[in-house]
């Protein structure tokens, strides 16, 4: 069964959550009156937080945790896993060491995303190798404590490498990656970078772990000109079985956001 998921976050602000940190209680009480199941959890660091407090919140309101995204640290505090500097590349590994016990307490994936950017030219050989090696000691963590990866395919015009559904498996085999490394396949990214839709979700087959929506300019579902519901239909036809979790802009406006999520999700519910 797909699950839904939306952006929250719970100490800096982002543009793709509707509430900011201070509202977070009132983004737990929206998801739960509009229907979704989870919250996908945007987590920068553990300072002053106690992951035991967000379950009991999350608990409150029967909601789970779909995953938590890591982004947030590569424009705050420069971490990156393909950083030129090897300390930088060591506290991007002891940052995600820190979502990985998070997640399992929470029982949520751990996105890579932006944190795979890199500051210096590679090959495409070349980016997927140090990434490997990067990611291998997290790989291991998650493994032990029951945690999956999600790695992000992102655009050409926001990552060096790795863009699309095929790249995505290319790096799998590359790296012969165990099954608690997934994909996170976000439509906005594929509708650049991904010539079919239906073609990319069959590619990516058990692979796929976690799914993004957003329009084709970034905008809530509706706003833009991708097919959401046939997409949501090729999900299900595949019998996908994670997330299909809002990531999106709050345009038009964020008051779009809070009041059409619940019909949105109502009506993919019935296709």
């Amino acid at each position: 069964m797909i699950t839904f998921s939306a952006t929250l976050t719970c100490r800096y602000e982002t543009l793709f959550s509707p509430f900011t940190p201070q509202d977070f209680e009132q983004g737990l009480a929206w998801l739960a009156q509009s229907g979704f199941d989870a919250a996908e959890l945007c987590i920068n660091d553990y300072e002053g937080m106690e992951v035991s407090w967000l379950k009991k919140r999350l608990d409150d309101y029967r909601l789970g945790c779909t995953t938590i995204a890591t982004g947030q640290a590569r424009k705050r505090d420069g971490l990156s896993l393909l950083s030129s500097d090897r300390a930088v590349v060591l506290r991007t590994q002891r940052r995600l060491a820190e979502h990985i016990d998070a997640a399992a307490q929470l029982s949520s994936h751990v996105t890579i995303g932006s944190l795979r950017a890199t500051d210096r030219v590679l090959s495409k050989t070349e980016y997927m190798h140090a990434l490997a090696e990067a990611m291998a000691p997290c790989v291991e963590q998650a493994k032990r404590c029951g945690v999956t990866l999600v790695l992000e395919a992102l655009n050409r015009y926001e990552i060096a490498h790795l863009h699309s559904a095929a790249d995505m498996m290319a790096f799998m085999s590359f790296c012969d990656a165990p099954e608690n490394v997934g994909v996170l396949w976000d439509i906005f990214h594929a509708n650049i970078e991904d010539r079919d839709f239906t073609d990319a979700i069959a590619l990516l087959g058990s692979r796929l772990r976690h799914v993004h929506f957003a329009d084709s300019n970034r905008a809530f579902p509706g706003y833009g000109h991708l097919p959401i519901d046939d997409i949501y239909l090729a999900l299900k036809a595949a019998n996908y079985q994670g997330a299909v979790s809002l990531e999106c802009l709050c345009q038009p406006s964020t008051a779009t956001l809070i009041e059409e999520a619940g019909p949105l999700i109502d009506r993919l519910r019935r296709l």
